[in-house]
């Protein structure tokens, strides 16, 4: 272990947990904060001022209020966390999916899986440690024809406008739309910064980037490329996140409606993920699987996700309220029905705040625009810790 951890180790059951420090002491540098729950303590982070790098929770006969502790915190004010407790217990583990639980284990404890868990926790503190500043926004399509490519083009290059750096990545590799909503043909394009994304850094980057007048630049497939998403390695995407993010403030990035390695990986890492939609019954139903899928299987908070409701109409028999009710939680935001300019937009190549700065469309753009340069709080690192935990549900 090259990183001394401090870890919290808190429970009911002295004997189990002086020989789970143990444990957790012979792994390498590590410092074990040992705290023994009494009667009616139930919060394993009372009086904690600086959040350890990870709590160690060993649950009993309380478990449900102890874990339900962690759940009330904000997300980011809970370190992560891995729950010790009986087999058997589906329950349990769903509450523990809940709280932020990174993994569950049975006593007595395996050295192997304290181990993994340990330099998975190093391994998360490193790349904290080289994450770059750039701010990461995915937009993706609730249902296919949504308008997040609309959204995403316009929403950087607001960005821009806005004095940000800013990439806009069309990860869509076979369909790929966003040159069109510029004028630009990509030449060495997305395909081929990702074959070289081990070698590459922020220099030999800017050749794969097609810049606009704006100065926003653009990453995306060119006309020659034959790949598909399924073909893209996960570690290429990050590296790719990682060198645009060195030389940018925000990264936008488009994603096709297609959840694997890949988009999984942007969605996870993304400060935020804008869910885009329109009024109807059927973009309501997969508006709620999409929200499911980011909630409970890449395990992202929802504070993290917003929906954008795509040629906004009062009328329409879905409402705002209904929407609302059937995505609670999740911040809302309208776009109104411009059909003319988004389509004058996309034919002439020229972003709506250069075709119709006035209109009603472009001013709502504006405005979301603007709801994300606000300063934020960086959000906790998410990976699919929440998949192995659900796996054991299943067994």
């Amino acid at each position: 272990m090259l990183t001394r951890l401090e870890i919290r180790l808190v429970g009911r059951a002295r004997v189990d947990m002086e020989a789970l420090e143990a444990l957790l002491r012979s792994q390498g540098d590590i410092n074990v904060t040992q705290r023994l729950l009494y009667n009616g303590s139930v919060d394993p982070l009372e009086g904690v001022e600086t959040l350890p790098d990870a709590l160690v929770l060993m649950v009993g006969e309380n478990w449900e209020a102890e874990l339900m502790a962690l759940c009330e915190r904000p997300v980011g004010e809970r370190p992560p966390l891995l729950v010790v407790g009986p087999k058997g217990n589906v329950e349990l583990i769903r509450l523990a999916m809940r709280a932020g639980a990174r993994d569950f284990f049975s006593p007595p404890v395996d050295d192997g899986e304290i181990s993994r868990f340990l330099r998975e926790i190093v391994r998360d503190r490193r790349e904290e440690l080289a994450r770059p500043a750039a701010t990461l926004t995915a937009v993706i399509n609730a249902k296919g024809g949504s308008g997040a490519s609309l959204v995403a083009a316009n929403l950087a290059h607001r960005l821009v406008v806005e004095g940000k750096e800013c990439a806009l990545v069309d990860l869509d590799v076979q369909f790929g739309s966003l040159p069109l909503y510029f004028n630009l043909t990509p030449d060495h394009g997305l395909v081929q910064a990702l074959e070289a994304a081990d070698s590459l850094d922020t220099l030999a980057m800017s050749a794969y980037i097609q810049r606009h007048e704006s100065g926003l630049g653009l990453l995306a497939s060119s006309p020659e490329d034959r790949a598909s998403l399924a073909e893209v390695p996960e570690i290429r995407v990050e590296q790719l996140l990682h060198v645009l993010g060195q030389d940018h403030d925000e990264v936008v990035v488009d994603l096709p409606r297609w959840i694997n390695g890949a988009t999984a990986c942007v969605l996870e890492r993304a400060d935020r993920v804008l869910m885009v939609m329109q009024q109807s019954v059927a973009h309501l139903h997969d508006a709620q699987r999409l929200r499911d899928i980011l909630v409970h299987e890449l395990g992202l908070p929802p504070s993290r996700i917003a929906v954008v409701v795509n040629r906004f109409d009062k009328r329409n028999d879905v409402s705002l309220g209904a929407i609302g009710d059937a995505l609670p939680k999740l911040p809302l935001h309208t776009l109104p029905n411009d059909y003319r300019h988004a389509s004058q937009s996309i034919n002439v190549g020229s972003p709506l705040i250069d075709l119709a700065r006035k209109a009603a469309l472009t001013r709502s753009l504006k405005a979301l625009a603007l709801t994300l340069v606000t300063p934020r709080v960086a959000p906790a690192r998410t990976r699919r810790w929440s998949l192995r935990l659900w796996n054991r549900t299943q067994h």
